[in-house]
């Protein structure tokens, strides 16, 4: 089974440069286009590994960490 990979930019060109790259590797990727996005969908879609960029509108990056590490409740979540 693939490991699950999201993407999270503003930039289109960025995810779909990162997501062409990723499955052509054999992973399975999503995208958002922000924190806000990302965090809407990882909370009933979870996934081994987040990529994302710091500076975006709604929610950034360094935000959207934080809220994940909240909803895991201090579990383990990679850095």
């Amino acid at each position: 089974m693939a490991k699950r990979v999201m993407t999270v930019d503003d930039s289109r060109t960025m995810r779909e440069m990162v997501t062409f790259t990723l499955r052509k590797a054999g992973f399975d990727v999503s995208e958002a286009e922000d924190g806000q996005q990302a965090l809407d969908v990882l909370k009933t879609a979870p996934v081994d590994v987040l990529i994302t960029d710091l500076n975006m509108p709604r929610m950034d990056g360094v935000t959207l960490i934080r809220a994940l590490r909240g909803i895991r409740n201090g579990g383990p979540c990679p850095s």
